[in-house]
């Protein structure tokens, strides 16, 4: 009895040997019923990635978008940009080894130009939401702003406090396609909004009186205050906010997002960032650029 139970072991075990090595050629063969697990299917925007990375460097060239905000971006008394956003492109076609091409736009316009592949990128300090995060890629933050309210002093007549610009007689300048909109409907829900393409034009709209105040990022305000003659004034001691600023790029583009956080975190650690952030947004020893 016990030989036979051996035997009938022995039988068994070759039986499942047998079928271990079909499976395992079968495999091999692409043949039989034995196979792989599937791994999932990449994402059309995956799938639809040209490696912008790779094109940059291969072109020999990165394209950058950005807005006109002082002092991000603005033009020096010869016509140059200057400001914080262009130090941060200069520096990463730099490490990039490749040539830099800057192409000012309207803020409105700047993503709708990334997704149709104007520019590689946006360096222009946005602000990551959940709906332009559905449009494009946002890196870490590489820096913050607070965000002030400017006011007309003579068509507000030297108020300084909140309730007096939550009111209906109250109109309040916005950049078109910034999020300030929000803010100031979350802060003064009475008022109304007046959009503008470009921060200078809203500046002077305030000085002139033509509206009540606008929401804009340091040191903005401070500069319009010095240089109105009087006209405007900063109505709050406390900022109404902060935001993050990140880097934009095309959906998909993981490599890239991967190497700008890189990027960003080398020189947070090595205190460039922060010093241009010193420079530009701490203090105005720039203005004598523009003058």
């Amino acid at each position: 009895m016990k030989s036979i139970i051996k035997i009938e072991r022995l039988v068994l075990l070759v039986a499942l040997a047998l079928l271990a090595a079909n499976g395992v050629e079968a495999q091999r063969k692409g043949t039989g019923k034995a196979t792989l697990p599937k791994m999932p299917a990449p994402a059309a925007a995956v799938l639809a990635n040209e490696d912008t990375l790779t094109n940059i460097r291969r072109r020999n060239r990165l394209d950058v978008g950005l807005a006109n905000f002082i002092p991000w971006a603005m033009h020096d008394k010869n016509g140059n940009l200057i400001g914080f956003n262009v130090e941060v492109a200069k520096r990463l076609a730099s490490d990039l080894g490749v040539q830099l091409n800057i192409m000012p736009a309207g803020h409105v316009s700047l993503l709708t130009d990334l997704t149709n592949k104007r520019y590689d990128i946006l360096i222009t300090g946005m602000y990551p939401t959940p709906s332009r995060a559905l449009l494009a890629n946002f890196s870490d933050p590489y820096s913050t702003s607070k965000i002030e309210l400017i006011a007309s002093r003579d068509k507000m007549v030297r108020k300084d406090e909140r309730k007096d610009f939550d009111d209906d007689s109250v109109t309040i300048g916005i950049i078109s396609g910034s999020v300030y909109g929000l803010l100031a409907m979350t802060e003064f829900p009475k008022a109304k909004t007046q959009l503008f393409d470009d921060e200078a034009s809203m500046i002077e709209a305030v000085a002139n009186g033509t509206i009540s105040a606008a929401i804009a990022s340091k040191p903005g305000p401070e500069f319009a205050v010095k240089h109105s003659n009087g006209k405007i004034y900063r109505p709050f001691s406390k900022p109404l906010g902060e935001l993050d600023e990140a880097l934009a790029i095309r959906k998909g583009d993981v490599d890239f997002l991967n190497y700008l956080n890189t990027w960003i975190r080398y020189y947070e650690r090595n205190g460039w960032l922060e010093k241009q952030r010193d420079y530009w947004f701490d203090g105005t020893d720039w203005k004598s650029l523009l003058e």
